[in-house]
């Protein structure tokens, strides 16, 4: 394959899953044909990439979720209340990778690989969350299963707020981080 085709078959790619997710956000029901035209590609290049439409569902999913991981890196070494912080900072301006896997998480969840990436990023936030307690920073009254399913909520609903356009993403943000901190920090 030549390095130009190598391009162009990663540009149709990225708009293949820019366009994916937009569109099965609008209508989670939308066939290849409506992701394909809102890529700007015919359906022969869009079934050159994805055999099917599952097969392009789990390939965004995973990219939501890679996208995620990549993003929370950088803050590996933070713990406790500025663990929490920057990985609001990080995860609010992703509201549209969120929403995409929420309403089609029931298409994805049965997915081996999916499953292994959502335990390792669930573990280490009870992880996270545990440092918090033993550290101080948050409550010793609350378990971190509690702090987890809270921290997952508050996040939800500033997704929510942006999306509809009710909120700016750092508005969000800063709304989850007082609501979390405010009902589990110390």
């Amino acid at each position: 394959m030549s390095q130009k085709h190598d391009r162009r078959f990663a540009r149709s790619q990225q708009a293949i899953i820019e366009a994916g997710i937009a569109t099965l956000l609008r209508n989670p029901s939308a066939g290849m044909s409506e992701i394909a035209d809102a890529a700007g590609i015919g359906r022969a290049t869009l079934y050159r990439h994805f055999d099917s439409r599952e097969a392009l569902v789990r390939k965004l999913a995973l990219t939501c979720m890679e996208e995620t991981q990549a993003a929370l890196q950088p803050h590996e070494d933070l713990s406790g209340r500025a663990a929490v912080e920057a990985i609001i900072d990080v995860l609010m301006p992703m509201t549209d990778r969120f929403r995409f896997l929420v309403s089609l998480w029931s298409l994805v969840e049965g997915d081996a690989q999916v499953a292994r990436i959502e335990a390792r990023m669930r573990d280490e936030m009870l992880d996270m969350f545990q440092q918090g307690i033993a550290a101080g920073d948050f409550r010793a009254d609350l378990p971190a299963s509690w702090m987890a399913a809270f921290f997952d909520s508050t996040l939800m609903a500033g997704w929510t707020l942006v999306e509809a356009g009710s909120a700016t993403s750092a508005e969000a943000a800063a709304f989850v981080k007082r609501s979390f901190l405010a009902g589990c920090g110390k």
